[in-house]
Parts: structure tokens; sequence; C-alpha cells
């Protein structure tokens, strides 16, 4: 089973994000795995809106937007695209957690630091969901980027410091954010990665 099924059934057809799991589809560009510009994976976005399931959101809005978040740093839409189909409120936390392509990894870290602490709750849960599956990506026996062991121990640092700017949003979420590190650290030091 493909995970935007199992997404969708989880959701119990949430007719926004049936909505969103379709234009994705259809909108959505190629996604490439580029570890030579910094890129520590590439998320379906299907695994994103998994995760904050997991973590027992089910506000419509949030899981469209969770389904929709790489849409503008690797689709053919803008904002305004998404907010005339799925309204502003989605367009605006799609918005908040994309990063600006043109900056550099480092300038987009730093950047994300400096505004964590004034994103909006939905935003701050989408970006932590968004981290959390990438902690999982990079600790799988065939992780996507050949990052060695301090790369990795570096952003699995930076993610830590970002959760702690964000403030605890959602107390599964950040377990399940704690859990998710702790097995990535020990995967990633136990295979000399």
């Amino acid at each position: 089973m493909n995970s935007a099924k199992t997404v969708k059934q989880a959701a119990g057809g949430t007719s926004v994000l049936d909505k969103a799991i379709a234009f994705s589809r259809r909108h959505g560009a190629k996604r490439t795995n580029a570890p030579e510009d910094g890129m520590h994976c590439i998320l379906n976005p299907a695994d994103v809106v998994q995760m904050l399931q997991e973590a027992g959101e089910s506000d419509p809005f949030l899981l469209a937007a969770a389904m929709l978040h790489d849409m503008l740093q690797f689709g053919a839409v803008t904002e305004t695209d998404i907010a005339s189909v799925f309204g502003s409120e989605v367009g605006c936390i799609v918005a908040e957690v994309t990063d600006n392509p043109r900056l550099s990894r480092s300038t987009q870290k730093a950047l994300r630091m400096t505004i964590a602490p004034n994103m909006s709750r939905r935003a701050k849960l989408l970006k932590l969901a968004q981290l959390v599956a990438s902690v999982r990506n990079l600790a799988t026996p065939t992780p996507p980027a050949p990052w060695d062991e301090k790369q990795r121990n570096d952003y699995f640092d930076w993610v830590e410091k970002f959760s702690a700017a964000t403030g605890v949003q959602n107390p599964t979420l950040q377990a399940i954010m704690l859990a998710e590190l702790e097995r990535a650290r020990l995967e990633t030091t136990a295979s000399g990665r």
C-alpha cells in the first residue's frame, strides 16, 4: 500500500486532504537528491502527513499543507495558486515552511533558527514533522544522502536546536522526535557512517 493511500485512509478521507493529494500528484515536480548542495534527503509529502497523524494532529488545513509542503520549492506553483485552491490558511502555512532555494543550506538553516520562535503553530508543527521524517530517512540502512557520521550528527543537533527554538507544540511529536534522534544517533554511530 502506498503512503498517500495510507494517509488518506488514516485521515478518514478528509476532503481537503484528498484534494491536496490530487493537487500534489498533478502539479508536483520531480524531486531529486542533491547531496552536493547539502540536501539531507527529499521527503515524500505523505510521510510528513503521516508523521503529523502519528502525533495526533487532525487539522485538515495542517494536513493539506503537509501534503503540499514542498510545492513552492520543487513544483511549478505559487503561493497564490495554492491559496486559490485551498484558501489562504493553507497557502500561508506552505509559504512559512518553504526555504528560499537561492540561499545556501547553511543560510537557510540560520534563517530558520532566527524565525522559528515567530512561526505560526501550524508551521512549527509542519516543519518539525518534516525534520523528524528527515531524521528517520537518515537513520535507515541505506540513507538517501552520502553524509558521514559528523555531518549526520551535526544535522541531528540542529534539529534538536530548532525544536527547542519552536517550543513544545505537540508533546507526542516532541517525544517522537526525541526517540527518532536517539535511534538515528545510535544507528549512525553503530554503522560508522
